[in-house]
């Protein structure tokens, strides 16, 4: 358990770097949006108002879930008994698998809608097909070189 409780502080402070850099993301996305920093990608004024509010609300968003695993190990790491159910909530065998299997399910499905936003897209665009088609190689590709990895390295 002190194993444990030792990655739960590294895990803590990494968290809460994330955090600080998260918020500062947050305060600049609502800066720019209110005008008071010049942050303007290409395009017309109501894309940039978009993309400032998408930078906004998902790096709000993300920090939401960061504060809230942050918060849930610092009350672990003062509370034996919210340590240990922690420790047995993310240890418990059958929960893993269970990601494990949803993980490749959902791999598999992106790779198969993929290939088919690629034929349906090319009618429409040619950056857009080739955007998808570089989402889905990359998905394969470091699939099968996570594949290769862990399979050489249970050997």
């Amino acid at each position: 358990m002190k194993k444990y409780k030792e990655t739960l502080k590294i895990q803590s402070i990494v968290l809460a770097i994330a955090c600080l850099a998260l918020l500062g993301i947050c305060i600049l996305g609502f800066a720019a949006e209110a005008g008071l920093v010049a942050l303007t990608p290409s395009g017309d004024s109501r894309w940039q108002s978009q993309w400032r509010g998408f930078l906004s609300g998902a790096s709000f968003g993300v920090l939401a879930l960061m504060v809230f695993g942050l918060v849930r190990n610092l009350l672990a790491l003062k509370d034996e008994k919210k340590l240990k159910k922690l420790y047995i909530q993310e240890h418990d065998e059958r929960a893993i698998q269970l990601w494990t299997a949803a993980r490749a399910a959902g791999c598999q499905v992106f790779l198969i809608l993929g290939l088919a936003a690629i034929i349906v897209s090319g009618y429409f665009s040619a950056t857009v097909s080739l955007t998808i088609l570089a989402c889905v190689l990359s998905l394969s590709l470091i699939s099968v070189g996570f594949k290769v990895y862990y399979f050489h390295k249970g050997a």
